[in-house]
């Protein structure tokens, strides 16, 4: 009996409910840390956020959006916006929304630690993403925090062999960022490996959900803000990146060592998140298709570091290294087999 409450304890404590609090009290403190030192207002609102909330006070106006204001970003991401300053001042809903999905993806990371590596391991990789977003201006207003958190699920979904569920929630990630486009890769490799029926579903669903904004905006506004929105979604990557685009930010490094600078500085928020995965992935190496879905999904999104050096490009690769990270002390102590762990 004298040690049945250290047990209780100890259960209590390891319950799902209790480490999503302990997340929302640490992101929420962060969340009002930075809104204090910020002022009221939109004193914190990075470049990137002006230009989403200006597009959301012109869709608030009546006006077309693509047309009456011009940013290459899918029009999912200006309506959320625009929704948010619906309903309060443009800028107060910022750093509570994107607390509210880093806690959102913190949680996930901890299903997905627990399920891949174990509890400790998926409870310290959600803490390290909630903390380390704060170097990377992850609490600031980007699109990048709603595709982590769509893609994580999608992640889930295809586990789970859920095809219809990982292609509406990669879909959905598509409508905040083209760059999510990029997940379909190792969303792909760990259905296709283990329930290709799985595929079409997923396909079904992504093409579904990315067509339905854009024909929402045809049946709202015509077909030239139709076609604006394509064109400025899809079409504006090679203009954008060579700044060939007037009133648009234009990121091109003189010359090769401002490059290589640029990557060096943008990198050493998350240089330790990133050589504990390295290490310990030369230690264990990525044995089931799991791991080696996650792995992609850092790899592939590391290399949009390469494009521009923005610190909030760390946000889609952090809590993939911080997974991988964590599986240097996953719970399983026990060396990989000849043919590999469970889940190959």
């Amino acid at each position: 009996m004298e040690g049945r409450p250290v047990t209780l304890n100890r259960e209590v404590l390891r319950h799902p409910a209790v480490v999503i609090g302990g997340y929302t009290l640490i992101a929420g403190c962060i969340g009002m840390i930075m809104a204090l030192l910020g002022g009221t207002g939109c004193a914190w609102i990075s470049y990137d956020a002006q230009r989403f909330h200006a597009m959301a006070e012109a869709i608030l106006s009546g006006l077309s959006p693509y047309i009456a204001y011009i940013d290459p970003k899918p029009p999912l991401l200006f309506f959320t916006v625009a929704a948010m300053d619906a309903l309060a001042p443009a800028g107060t809903l910022d750093i509570p929304l994107m607390t509210g999905l880093n806690i959102a993806a913190a949680a996930l990371m901890f299903f997905i630690g627990r399920e891949v590596y174990g509890w400790v391991s998926g409870v310290t990789a959600g803490l390290i993403y909630l903390v380390a977003a704060v170097f990377v201006e992850g609490y600031f207003l980007f699109s990048e925090q709603f595709c982590v958190v769509f893609l994580l699920g999608a992640y889930i979904a295809a586990r789970r062999g859920h095809g219809a569920a990982a292609g509406l929630l990669a879909g959905l990630a598509m409508g905040f960022k083209q760059y999510a486009v990029l997940g379909m890769i190792p969303l792909l490799y760990l259905m296709g490996t283990r329930d290709r029926k799985a595929l079409w579903p997923f396909f079904v669903a992504f093409i579904a959900i990315v067509a339905l904004p854009f024909f929402l905006l045809y049946t709202a506004y015509g077909p030239e803000t139709f076609e604006a929105a394509l064109a400025w979604t899809f079409g504006i990557t090679p203009f954008y990146l060579s700044g060939g685009v007037a009133d648009l930010p234009a990121y091109q490094p003189t010359n090769l060592l401002s490059f290589a600078a640029n990557l060096l500085l943008s990198c050493m928020f998350v240089l330790p998140v990133a050589v504990f995965a390295i290490a310990a992935i030369a230690r264990n190496g990525l044995n089931t298709r799991e791991e080696r879905a996650i792995a992609l999904f850092a790899a592939i999104f590391f290399l949009t570091i390469f494009v521009r050096q923005y610190l909030h490009y760390w946000i889609l690769v952090l809590p993939f290294l911080s997974l991988l990270a964590c599986g240097a002390f996953a719970d399983n102590k026990s060396p990989p087999t000849a043919g590999g762990r469970a889940g190959r």
